[in-house]
């Protein structure tokens, strides 16, 4: 049973997703930045101090991959035995690859990744996608039942590398899209299609992401490159057969 969660980082996901754990959970916060009302407003008691964060039985790493290094570097010989330590980034060989190498063998650790925000999630997270692996957690059946029975998310086992491989598709692709969209400012007009409202939604949904959310995906994963590569050279390809007639 878990009695204590702490949020290390608590910025727009974290101040998403911790109502959906405050009725199984005493939740707590900590951040560089004040975060106090918004935790209050949230029923998540406000740390300010990180030694207070540590000393909880389970703690979440919500903070951009960029940083991750940083802060287990901080950290890594200060969480507690036995604690469980768990990142929600959106790539996964780099986070696991991180608290591997920096918390001690005495940790446990799990890496889930939410594939959902504030935005796909605003109408509730029930039956959304989860991706849990497993790095070393004796109980790492429990989390995946609490996922699955107390938040009814549809959770998927995955590797660090299965997962990457497949986001280098289903996120860096799409932000990239999306992205690129909202710079150019594509307009919502009266006469459209259902696949121009495709276009506006991937714009809405994905366009005004926070940058760093938007480096994590696209400079974290190791599969991403080649995939927005691969996705030019179409362009650059299709572009030249239009301007040839072909």
């Amino acid at each position: 049973m878990i009695h204590e969660i702490s949020f290390i980082g608590f910025g727009n996901f974290g101040q998403f997703i911790v109502k959906y754990l405050t009725p199984f959970a005493q939740v707590y916060a900590h951040d560089s930045r004040d975060y106090s009302k918004q935790a209050k407003q949230l029923g998540v008691t406000w740390l300010s101090a990180i030694e207070e964060a540590l000393n909880k039985q389970v703690i979440v790493l919500c903070v951009p991959v960029q940083h991750m290094e940083e802060l287990l570097v901080k950290i890594g010989s200060r969480v507690k035995p036995d604690a469980l330590v768990v990142d929600v980034a959106s790539v996964k060989v780099k986070p696991v690859e991180l608290m591997k190498k920096y918390l001690p063998e005495s940790v446990q650790i799990a890496a889930i990744h939410p594939l959902f925000g504030p935005q796909s999630g605003k109408f509730g997270i029930e039956s959304l996608n989860v991706v849990v692996c497993e790095v070393r957690y004796k109980k790492f059946n429990r989390l995946v039942d609490f996922l699955q029975q107390k938040l009814k998310l549809n959770t998927l086992i995955r590797t660090p590398q299965v997962h990457d491989m497949q986001m280098a598709y289903v996120q860096a692709l799409t932000h990239f899209i999306g992205r690129a969209v909202n710079e150019m400012d594509v307009p919502d007009v009266e006469q459209k299609t259902p696949a121009y409202q495709y276009l506006l939604d991937i714009k809405r949904n994905l366009g005004q992401d926070s940058w760093d959310l938007f480096l994590t995906i696209e400079n974290e994963n190791p599969f991403a490159a080649k995939v927005r590569q691969d996705f030019l050279n179409e362009l650059y390809l299709l572009n030249k057969k239009l301007e040839e007639g072909l």
